[in-house]
């Protein structure tokens, strides 16, 4: 199935004081809002959790994509999805029962995703690609934002692609950390079709022009343009 490019700018970019503002800021050019949740615990940082999520749920109609870097999703995820996230990744580094979890968020009423860290080999995981809707794979280490794409990830989206492609397979391939004009295209040509970005939208003097800008690119080397 030919699929267009997915956008999902990072509100862990944006400025938190208005965050409100921040995700207009993308309506009508995003696809998704990638949403980072980091519990200090599975990751070193702090951001924020559900209860902005309902908040600011209620501000856009853009699909939330709300990416878990926390320890027992089993316990947090579905409340993601009970309120209104499009799709709710965890991380596989942290969840003894993936495909468990993924049922149980699809009954919630998002689709489930499956996150895969940088130190972390794909291969045990490309048997749960039937019962994911998106596979994310980090091209930095999880954990902060702005750090420096790692083109040597890209081995994985080739892998988990060649997977896909081989078992004929509705999944997503995200990609998340560094992705900026300058590197897009390479993850796009990797296999890649949803995009997170972070200061390469909200760090740009016109967010919704570098998304299209963004949106392009991809699709020029997925060919679809």
């Amino acid at each position: 199935m030919e699929r267009s490019p997915i956008i999902a700018p990072s509100i862990l970019a944006s400025d938190f004081s208005r965050l409100a503002e921040e995700v207009h800021a993308i309506e009508g050019s995003a696809d998704w809002v990638h949403v980072d949740v980091m519990d200090n615990h599975f990751v070193p940082n702090l951001t924020l959790g559900l209860p902005i999520v309902q908040s600011l749920r209620k501000a856009t109609t853009i699909p939330f994509d709300v990416h878990l870097m926390i320890t027992d999703p089993q316990r947090w995820a579905p409340g993601y999805a009970e309120a209104g996230a499009y799709n709710v990744t965890f991380h596989a580094e942290a969840c003894d029962d993936p495909v468990a979890l993924a049922k149980t968020l699809r009954a919630a009423g998002s689709k489930a995703g499956l996150a895969i860290d940088r130190d972390t080999p794909v291969e045990p995981y490309l048997e749960l690609l039937p019962y994911v809707d998106t596979i994310l794979i980090m091209t930095i280490k999880a954990g902060f934002g702005g750090q420096a794409f790692m083109p040597e990830m890209l081995g994985k989206v080739r892998d988990v692609r060649r997977r896909i492609s081989v078992n004929e397979l509705e999944v997503r391939v995200e990609v998340d950390g560094g992705i900026a004009a300058d590197t897009i295209e390479q993850a796009a040509e990797a296999g890649a079709d949803a995009f997170v970005a972070g200061t390469a939208v909200y760090g740009a003097a016109d967010p919704a022009e570098a998304i299209r800008n963004l949106r392009a690119l991809a699709a020029a080397k997925m060919g679809v343009a």
